[in-house]
């Protein structure tokens, strides 16, 4: 049986997961729209001001969390400037979109799921907040504020935390890169490596760390003595065997293909397991790769953007050498930053990356239901591609966007939600541009 260990309190936003939101219906198969916003589309009304756009919920916009503390300040503020906190970093709270950063979709907070953002690092963002946006409502939250009472000599270069979180108990925000997924039974979001100290000289830890979305409190996991998440990782969740698959990249020194379960008490304020430690399996290949596992044949692909190819990872054999798989139908280039989800109703891996003009890509296996025959056998490719004339969510978010975009980064940002019979498509790209959604069946 399983047993899970959660600090009291809960949520009022959690509910019954897959209630299929109300504006679902007026959407035509692979188009994209905006529904959130100032001016939707599908003719829905305005979001709520304060919601509109992930930008809405920055704490630093909020001047009880974040006073003026100086004259230049209030002076900067009494001009319309955005408002500087202690936790700004160099780039702001842009960063935690531009930053490397992905997000997850939380199909058990709010009435249709949430798709969950969190992140900074380096030296772009030094904010721990979490921001949800739900897709019933269609409204931007910050669920928690994250540490936003420390001094200035508490964030970035030069403030050490060895276990990796803050005194509040939030985690150093890293780059998360494809690093996050979500436990749907524990519904918990998993932020699989950690950070010591942010700044210039960012120092990486393999400290896994978990917030879960009844309590909206973090715990974290325990370190790994040898694996090495430095930037540049990617990870798949694995429901059958409630494991977070990570591999590392390449950027200093990152050495490690493993899992880690949420679950259990270690007794000593630290929660989960960590699998067995294996190699790389991509040497010198790994940076910004993307993986999804396909439950029904039970294999992990892998998107290997340096090969423009799909490999393939038997998660039954995690000691297994990583194998090339055949391809078929209309591949794209292969690209890196790019988002990889599993879509239920079509049974098939999803690949998406924005250099592809909004157009969405399943990976259909072969028809063979064990490992091997997946493994042995070729995938077929085919295009979701919008139609002539429609709405290209990057072109559009481009133009809308006041603050330097990365337009090849997609990591965790795009993920597939399923209602009954429906796979939607879900794409957050920069913190004051709409959400886009794609029906996908």
């Amino acid at each position: 049986m399983i047993r899970r260990e959660l600090r009291m309190g809960r949520s009022d936003s959690v509910s019954t997961p897959n209630v299929t939101p109300k504006w679902v219906e007026r959407m035509r198969l692979h188009r994209w729209y905006a529904i959130s916003g100032d001016a939707p589309d599908l003719d829905l009304p305005a979001t709520a001001p304060g919601t509109r756009y992930l930008i809405d919920t920055d704490p630093a916009r909020n001047p009880t969390l974040n006073p003026a503390r100086t004259i230049r300040e209030r002076l900067r503020r009494m001009l319309g400037r955005e408002p500087k906190s202690p936790w700004h970093g160099v780039a702001g709270f842009s960063a935690i979109t531009e930053g490397w950063n992905g997000a997850a979709y939380a199909s058990r907070y709010g009435q249709s799921g949430s798709m969950i953002v969190y992140g900074g690092g380096h030296n772009d963002y030094f904010g721990s907040g979490v921001h949800a946006f739900d897709l019933a409502s269609r409204e931007w939250r910050r669920i928690t504020d994250g540490f936003v009472s420390g001094r200035d000599d508490q964030y970035g270069a030069g403030a050490c935390y060895p276990e990796s979180v803050y005194p509040d108990g939030s985690p150093l925000p890293p780059h998360t890169y494809d690093y996050v997924q979500y436990d749907p039974l524990g519904n918990d979001y998993i932020l699989l490596k950690g950070q010591t100290e942010l700044g210039p000289d960012v120092k990486a830890v393999a400290i896994p760390h978990l917030f879960n979305l009844e309590t909206l409190t973090w715990r974290r996991g325990p370190l790994h003595p040898t694996a090495i998440l430095n930037s540049g990782g990617w990870t798949t969740w694995d429901t059958s065997r409630r494991v977070v698959w990570g591999h590392s990249g390449d950027d200093g020194g990152g050495n490690a293909f493993i899992g880690f379960g949420p679950d259990g008490s270690n007794g000593d304020g630290t929660f989960g397991r960590w699998t067995d430690h294996f190699p790389s399996k991509l040497r010198r290949i790994a940076n910004h790769n993307a993986m999804q596992l396909d439950p029904v044949v039970d294999v992990i692909v892998v998107a290997v953007h340096a090969r423009n190819e799909i490999w393939a990872i038997d998660p039954s054999d995690p000691r297994r050498a990583i194998e090339r798989i055949e391809s078929a139908g209309s591949k794209p280039v292969v690209q890196p930053y790019a988002a990889m989800a599993y879509a239920t109703n079509l049974a098939c891996v999803v690949y998406f990356s924005p250099l592809d003009n909004g157009t969405v890509y399943l990976v259909a296996p072969p028809q063979a239901r064990r490992s091997s025959g997946a493994l042995s056998g070729k995938w077929t490719w085919r295009p979701c591609q919008p139609g002539a004339g429609t709405l290209d969510p990057i072109a559009d978010a481009a133009r809308r966007s006041r603050y330097p975009v990365h337009l090849s980064q997609t990591f965790g940002r795009f993920r597939v939600a399923s209602f009954g019979a429906i796979d939607l498509a879900v794409l957050v790209r920069h913190v004051d541009t709409p959400v886009y959604v794609m029906r996908l069946t």
